[in-house]
């Protein structure tokens, strides 16, 4: 072991620990470590090697005015104390950057995100300066690490670009010339980033598909009554009990859509998509939130047949609710919720079909139901009246079960 190296980097941990480097170094109190709790060896008395070693790395550092330490009498040293006002030639001599010295690193690299269009990249630039402006180590563990900070801003300002399904190796490379690079070193801290600073209340692990960015491709599932028409083709759904399953891609070429039936219903759950059997309707699976292309499809099906009724079947939980209003948000459809009622929660709570609330479903039912889900308040307070949340594959369970 290099003692002369260990000794200073210990002292310098403990000088930034203690945020010293903010503060008047006269007044500071003595920052120093007890030599035989760091170094066991340093009392072996058949460890002659170590002894000698550690001794003479204090002695060339007193040499050096870094440390300051003193023999008692029997010619071993106790404490080694950090010189503070010689703590710029010790983080030179150890060729280390000093806090401040990546925090002003670290702003260069904030400074040239700070114009950024979007809104999430403007939040954690502002929430990041602060921080660094108090020498405070970012989030995410990321803390002074100036290059990973600017490949994270990179990444995210790439991300809030996204306008069509992009599949998660395709934009590694594209950012990095990897394909792999995003999911190694980025995926876990990004996701994080988002969900944290992303206005509507996501599940984390759904949080890329959001901005448009999937590990595979997705398809969008549609049975029932209805006709698209293509460039040069025509799919009546009708004849398929099970309906089609079209990818992203794929809805973006549908020209015209028919829907012969009088009710549109989308559906957040793929049990109850498939379980669906409703007359006179056409079901559409989105899979939890809705993303640019099953938006437009959505908007093609409202522009085509607009005297039909639209209504969403979600989660009963407080996620649910804001799907369906996310849904009639970004589409600009008149959804209505169907079977999200206080009969149907009612039902299921009395035939024991339920889950408990989470910690974090209780705060964000109190945080919402009073403004963006008033409109739910009565399914929303028996929900906490009672602690129960229910998923829509319940539904057949409860009809075996009476």
């Amino acid at each position: 072991m290099d003692y002369t190296k260990d000794i200073l980097n210990r002292l310098l941990d403990m000088y930034e620990r203690r945020e010293a480097f903010n503060q008047d170094a006269s007044t500071l109190r003595a920052i120093q470590i007890e030599v035989k709790k760091a170094y066991p060896a340093y009392e072996d008395r058949y460890n002659h090697d170590a002894y000698k070693d550690i001794n003479v790395a204090i002695e060339k550092l007193s040499s050096q005015n870094m440390v300051i330490s003193e023999q008692n009498n029997s010619g071993k040293y106790e404490k080694v104390r950090l010189n503070v006002f010689m703590v710029e030639e010790s983080y030179r001599s150890l060729k280390r950057i000093s806090i401040p010295e990546q925090c002003e690193k670290v702003q260069h690299i904030l400074g040239k995100y700070e114009n950024a269009e979007s809104l999430i990249i403007q939040n954690v630039i502002r929430t990041w300066t602060k921080l660094i402006a108090d020498y405070k180590k970012l989030p995410y563990d990321l803390k002074y690490a100036s290059k990973k900070i600017d490949d994270v801003l990179r990444v995210l300002i790439a991300i809030t670009k996204l306008d069509k399904e992009t599949y998660i190796r395709n934009f590694s490379t594209a950012l990095f010339k990897d394909s792999k690079k995003f999911q190694k070193e980025f995926k876990s801290i990004i996701e994080s980033i988002l969900f944290d600073y992303t206005d509507e209340v996501l599940e984390k692990d759904k949080i890329l598909e959001f901005y448009n960015l999937y590990e595979n491709p997705t398809y969008v599932l549609i049975k029932g009554n209805v006709v698209m028409h293509f460039e040069t083709s025509v799919i009546d759904v009708s004849e398929m009990p099970d309906g089609i399953a079209l990818s992203n891609a794929s809805l973006e070429k549908i020209k015209r859509i028919i829907v012969n039936a009088d009710k549109v219903i989308t559906v957040e759950n793929l049990t109850t998509y498939h379980d669906a059997d409703e007359d006179n309707s056409i079901h559409i699976y989105l899979g939890g939130y809705h993303n640019y292309s099953k938006q437009m499809l959505l908007e093609k099906i409202y522009s085509d047949n607009k005297s039909k009724a639209y209504f969403h079947m979600g989660d009963l939980d407080v996620y649910g609710f804001l799907i369906l209003e996310n849904l009639k948000e970004k589409t600009g459809i008149p959804f209505m919720p169907l079977m999200m009622d206080v009969k149907t929660l009612e039902r299921f709570y009395k035939a024991g079909i339920y889950k408990d609330l989470t910690t974090t479903d209780k705060k964000v039912i109190l945080e919402k139901k009073d403004t963006k889900l008033i409109a739910y308040t009565d399914v929303l307070v028996f929900m906490l009246d009672n602690n129960c949340k229910v998923e829509q594959e319940s539904i057949k369970a409860v009809e075996l079960m009476e």
